[in-house]
């Protein structure tokens, strides 16, 4: 261990050698970006259905974005530390950081399993965590205030970061720092009075990041190559793909440049860009204070725009193309389809979470951190069912009649499907949702039966078992007058869609049924 003072700050700081080390390449979500070009697009895990797998709550308050790192554990920040959970939800591990917060930045985390942060964003340090028990391996003095960015690992093994503002009391803001893995500078580099960007980096090792003024492109050697005047403030991340960058401002516009620096074209966003974008097979996904998420060609063209309220984060994109963002003004996190802007599903946040974005896991689990440092994870449909069901005067073989599965949590139904029952009444669902829910069944003209608190999940199968009342023929779940009046109507008709006995006849029987059940309702 050494103890070190650097660039003449008076902080002593803790470093220890390391090795070089990329992003980890285990890690399914290893930034803020997800790689190098900021692409915040995922090719694994299943698609999702809005399901809660589970919630964890750390206490205190954040801005942070959860990260995933090897084995599906998740890194936050928090105004008390820094917080590592198991992918079942359970703390693996809290770091207190010497009672300096992390709530403003999202963890990256390096090949030799370092996890970088950055603490006390009004002086900032420069935290080296163990990813594994959340020991800390060095320190480095920043400085710098307002710090909002969160560091970035670049393909050299090298950890970049802005340091906010420059302060009317300090000048230690505004610049872009290159980091050794022990923790040393490798150099540093003076972008602007204000420096809050998360940099991607070309194939050849290259720099781009945003800062007051600028949108800045920086040799690995830390010279600046060539500076795109922007004139507002170019924060978040700035995205990298086929050679071309893509970038936001807080000036309402969505600008695409090439290497050389030259402006390839812009598009009028309208609205503050306070983060950056979301890149999918040449498709860009764009929010602002404007109140819409867009989807442009990468030649700058309009495909659609969707309505979702005030955006501050950064949106991210599912193996299925889902674009999942917390919109609304924070309120709400939003499943948008890729190809038209529709709400595939929405789930409404117990506190306003401006400037948090959501990170997906290996097996397609969407984590989104609540300002209070809820940690929410949406499952993915991964999971299986097995059930058995007995249907109230059902006298015939079970095989082919449908049944309707329906999942709710909270009152809400999250997902429903279909299949049919085998000789017996068995039925058996793969790629359900995964958390706990109230199972509600269905067969044929049956009233619905429900099964609370099943816990559904990858690797297990649980099983139902149902009893169903019978007799509600137009499927309202309730057998009246309407269901009589059906009966009445086919009464000695050879009809087996209405049969409810099993005899492809509708006569006393279902007659019988449905004036034992009139007035019944199904769960």
């Amino acid at each position: 261990m050494k103890i070190r003072t650097l660039l003449g700050s008076s902080l002593l700081l803790i470093a220890c050698q390391g090795g070089w080390g990329q992003l980890h390449p285990d890690a399914p979500w290893p930034s803020l970006g997800r790689d190098y070009g900021n692409t915040r697009k995922t090719f694994l895990g299943a698609p999702t259905n809005g399901s809660l797998r589970w919630q964890y709550t750390s206490g205190g308050r954040t801005f942070s974005s959860p990260v995933v790192g090897p084995g599906g554990i998740i890194y936050f920040g928090s105004s008390s530390g820094v917080v590592a959970i198991n992918p079942n939800g359970t703390l693996r591990w809290r770091n207190w950081t010497g009672n300096y917060s992390t709530a403003w930045s999202a963890p990256a985390i390096g090949a030799d399993g370092t996890l970088y942060i950055i603490a006390n964003p009004q002086d900032a340090i420069l935290l080296a965590i163990n990813a594994s028990d959340g020991s800390l391996r060095w320190s480095l003095y920043l400085g710098g205030t307002n710090v909002r960015s969160s560091p970035a690992i670049g393909p050299d093994g090298r950890i970049y970061v802005t340091n906010g503002e420059i302060s009317s009391t300090s000048y230690t803001g505004g610049y872009l720092y290159c980091i050794n893995p022990d923790g040393t500078i490798a150099w540093r580099l003076y972008l602007d009075t204000e420096a809050n960007g998360i940099p991607a980096f070309d194939s050849n090792g290259n720099i781009y990041v945003g800062s007051a003024r600028h949108l800045n492109a920086i040799s690995p050697s830390g010279t600046f190559l060539w500076r795109y005047p922007v004139f507002y403030p170019v924060q978040g991340t700035v995205a990298f793909e086929n050679n071309r960058l893509f970038f936001t401002s807080w000036d309402a516009v969505l600008r695409c440049v090439n290497l050389s620096g030259t402006l390839e074209w812009q598009a009028v966003v309208g609205g503050v860009m306070e983060a950056g974008i979301a890149i999918d097979d040449n498709r860009l996904y764009v929010g602002s204070h404007a109140g819409e998420m867009r989807r442009y060609s990468t030649q700058g063209v309009l495909n659609w725009r969707a309505s979702v309220g005030s955006v501050n984060s950064h949106p991210a994109v599912g193996s299925d193309g889902t674009i999942y963002l917390i919109a609304n003004r924070g309120w709400t996190l939003y499943a948008l389809n890729s190809q038209n802007g529709l709400t595939r599903w929405a789930y409404s946040l117990s506190l306003r979470t401006q400037y948090s974005s959501p990170a997906i896991g290996a097996d397609g689990t969407v984590y989104v951190l609540e300002a209070s440092t809820r940690l929410l994870a949406f499952g993915p449909l991964s999971g299986a069912l097995q059930g058995r069901a007995s249907l109230e005067g059902w006298s015939g073989s079970y095989e082919g009649l449908p049944v309707l599965v329906e999942f709710y949590q909270d009152g809400e139904l999250k997902y429903e499907m279909e299949t049919t029952l085998d000789h017996e009444g068995n039925f058996e669902l793969d790629d359900t949702p995964v958390g706990e829910h109230e199972v509600k069944v269905r067969i044929h003209r049956s009233l619905r039966a429900s099964v609370p608190n099943v816990h559904l999940e990858d690797g297990q199968i649980p099983e139902v078992q149902v009893y169903l009342n019978n007799g509600d023929f137009n499927g309202d779940n309730m057998v009246d007058d309407t269901d009589l009046l059906i009966v009445l109507m086919l009464f000695g008709e050879y009809a087996p869609e209405y049969d409810i006995t099993g005899d492809d006849y509708v006569d006393d029987q279902e007659l019988l049924i449905v004036l034992f059940n009139f007035g019944a309702t199904g769960d």
